[in-house]
């Protein structure tokens, strides 16, 4: 009988007795069999509730779930007590954080027979691994610790009162270390100044470390060998070769790095994909903050500057809440990821990029509704229209369609600068799903923008005034199209005025 897919499934003892796949990721336990303290800051949907909920069941001597798993045989399982703090399902909203917390710790200390008299968030969870420790030493588990302080980014008073509960909790943990045998932290970020690694500089961030790249997420290898039975069903159903779906799989999933070396699929997009057979944004549809979006607007940045971005390793690791970055939220968040490392004797280099086309496209669609004025419930349609006209190399209907959504845009929010059109152009190309790259480096320029179909490549070149022809010319002179063999090329000469804010003119010509 084929095993199910565990999608949603977040408790592992669960995924193990119901007969779903598991992807073997417990040879990377080596490090956390001798205990310690570790931090790990993965996006949403990424596994990390099914990680420590697999650390747990360890914990706890649960050895009957880990049969044919490498921890089967690597571990003694002796059963140690275990506080997991889950902040996803702590309901800190109705009622307060406090309240929420010491109710948490009771529950706790009920299931190991115990009673607690402390009434406070700090002094219960002391109590609680006090008497939890005089059996053995704890481990303590805390799933998406951030979560009451981002949930309440833009609520500075409720922010801060969760801050310091937050802080006299977690302060509990570094003068108990003692008595502990494991501490683990998930979340989609490490908070900066908020003094809470501060008060835990014993913890290791494992966010970045090599070793630990692979733990949350599938690589190829898992892929392939866990879900054999659903690959070939889903090349039946493309009626295409295995081999020939698997590119357009990695092209659409895959791409996630968090050391520029192995990369990895959101489990998440690819289990959906592979119970339903179609290349959308599932991950993405699942909710995107929409202030992220309206703060890349209004910090006035290029979105296809989003395909490389050179950064160093502060804005990876921390978020500072009390001054938001967007390009460290983006990659915390998911949709940026590490394509390149460069390490030297000044410190180390990262640029990042969008991880895969699920992302790229789908976040783009968010940015045109925030730059061109969309209601997002009509950008499919339009990007639609814009592809059907892109397949025919029908450039009238290509920029007439565009030219409605110009249009539209009102005069006090369309600023009279090309890179807001090349940005405008851009996000509208990307949404129609093919490949586009901005800002194409050559060897005898920069071309505005090469776009990739499956079976024509097509260059355009932008011009503030002027003609048409001169911008063709241009595609020509510099010889553009080497360098796109294999498929036909296509070279367009655009022209936009930006006193009626439209595309005013258009050439195109067969290159290849």
């Amino acid at each position: 009988m084929r095993m199910r897919l565990p999608i949603g499934i977040q408790d592992f003892a669960k995924l193990r007795e119901e007969n779903c796949v598991y992807v073997d990721k417990t040879m990377q336990f080596k490090s956390f069999l001798q205990g310690g303290s570790f931090f790990l800051a993965r996006p949403r949907r990424f596994g990390k509730s099914l990680l420590i909920s697999t650390i747990k069941s360890m914990f706890e001597g649960r050895k009957d779930l880990f049969k044919g798993l490498w921890l089967e045989d690597h571990f003694d399982f002796k059963p140690r007590p275990v506080i997991r703090l889950d902040f996803s399902r702590l309901d800190f909203v109705a009622r307060s954080l406090e309240v929420a917390l010491v109710d948490s710790f009771q529950q706790t200390a009920k299931e190991y027979g115990l009673t607690l008299l402390s009434n406070t968030p700090k002094s219960a969870f002391e109590e609680l691994i006090l008497e939890l420790s005089k059996t053995e030493k704890v481990v303590v588990l805390v799933d998406e610790y951030d979560k009451p302080i981002t949930d309440f980014l833009f609520d500075v008073e409720q922010r801060t009162l969760n801050q310091g509960v937050l802080k006299s909790v977690y302060g509990v943990l570094k003068p108990l270390d003692g008595y502990l045998q494991m501490v683990f932290l998930t979340g989609v970020s490490k908070i900066g100044k908020l003094s809470l690694f501060s008060d835990l500089n014993n913890i290791q961030d494992i966010s970045l470390d090599p070793e630990f790249a692979t733990l949350c997420g599938y690589t190829r290898a898992e892929i392939e060998l866990a879900f054999p039975d659903y690959l070939e069903n889903a090349a039946k159903y493309f009626q295409t070769p295995l081999p020939e779906l698997w590119n357009a799989i990695q092209f659409w999933y895959n791409g996630y790095s968090w050391d520029a070396i192995n990369k990895v699929y959101c489990p998440f997009s690819f289990l959906l994909f592979l119970a339903n057979p179609d290349f959308k944004s599932y991950w993405y549809e699942t909710g995107t903050p929409t202030f992220l979006i309206e703060m890349i607007r209004a910090q006035q940045f290029d979105p296809f500057k989003f395909e490389m971005l050179a950064s160093d390793s502060a804005p990876l690791v921390a978020t500072d809440v009390t001054n938001l970055d967007p390009i460290g939220l983006m990659f915390q968040t998911g949709y940026l990821t590490i394509t390149k490392k460069t390490q030297n004797m000044v410190g180390t280099r990262y640029e990042l990029g969008y991880p895969n086309q699920e992302v790229r496209v789908a976040f783009s669609k968010g940015l045109l509704a925030e730059y061109g004025a969309f209601l997002p419930s009509t950008i499919s349609s339009f990007s639609l229209e814009l592809q059907d006209a892109l397949f025919a190399l029908d450039f009238d209907a290509l920029f007439a369609r565009m030219n409605q959504v110009l249009a539209g845009i009102p005069y006090e929010i369309f600023p009279r600068q090309e890179t807001y059109v090349h940005s405008l152009i851009h996000l509208m190309l990307v949404s129609t799903g093919f490949k586009v790259q901005s800002q194409v480096q050559t060897s005898t320029g920069r071309i505005d923008t090469v776009l990739e179909m499956p079976d024509q490549f097509v260059i355009l070149e932008f011009k503030i005034g002027g003609t048409s022809e001169a911008a063709l010319r241009q595609i020509l002179e510099k010889d553009y199209q080497q360098g796109f063999a294999g498929k036909p090329v296509t070279g367009v000469g655009v022209v936009f005025d930006l006193e009626t804010k439209s595309i005013a003119a258009w050439q195109a010509k067969s290159l290849v």
